[in-house]
């Protein structure tokens, strides 16, 4: 049996916001997961061409945003990792890191039907156990049916995860933080505040320092 159960979400957090929130304590309760590390993205190689925030800047926003919750993480792994960022290559990592516990990869349903066409997936599937969110505009059978199509050409063990998600965009909120509308109630209020103090979506952005870390940790 596995000492602990880690769930694991990944991405940009672009910037950060309720429904990453509310997806992995959802997770975390359906599954009953121990711990749950928030993974911000290093260099993903399907993002290339977007004005992505520093590593720095989308580390320190998750961190403010779990903060208080004691299930909740944020890692580094992959924005200090050189290169390109692959899944991969974390989750085998993680398992170094975390032996005889078992790794859940907690993915939004979208996500989940493009999955086999990643980086060596079928490494991907004998690293973790996937977690697919059924969000609401989704058919159950659906991905029902995704599940065992997975289970049978790769041997993924895949759970579905109930999710009444909220219908939040982190490109639709940063468009709303740029022509100055607001976010309020979207995104946590430590990370509004963190990014209009950075001019992380509406200006060009500051590194982040010493001060800001003592400031935004205490």
């Amino acid at each position: 049996m596995a000492e602990r159960k880690i769930g694991i979400l990944g991405g940009t957090f672009n910037p950060i916001h309720n429904a990453h929130l509310l997806l992995a304590e959802a997770a975390r309760e359906q599954f009953g997961l121990d711990r749950v590390i928030f993974i911000p993205s290093g260099c993903s190689y399907m993002k290339k061409d977007e004005d992505i925030p520093s590593g720095d800047l989308r580390y320190q926003m998750v961190k403010l945003a779990i903060e208080g919750n004691p299930y909740f993480t944020c890692s580094r792994i992959e924005i200090d990792r050189e290169g390109n960022t692959y899944t991969i290559d974390t989750l085998k990592e993680l398992n170094n890191m975390y032996p005889g516990d078992e790794i859940y990869l907690i993915m939004g349903g979208d996500t989940f039907k493009q999955i086999e066409y990643w980086k060596d997936s079928e490494e991907i599937f004998k690293n973790c156990i996937i977690l697919a969110a059924v969000r609401d505009h989704m058919s159950l059978a659906e991905m029902d049916k995704h599940r065992q199509y997975l289970q049978n050409k790769f041997g993924a063990d895949v759970r579905l995860l109930q999710f009444h998600d909220l219908d939040l965009s982190s490109t639709a909120l940063r468009k709303k933080i740029q022509t100055g509308r607001s976010v309020r109630y979207l995104l946590p209020e430590e990370v509004i505040e963190f990014a209009r103090v950075k001019n992380i979506y509406s200006g060009r952005a500051q590194a982040v320092n010493d001060d800001d870390v003592k400031i935004y940790n205490n």
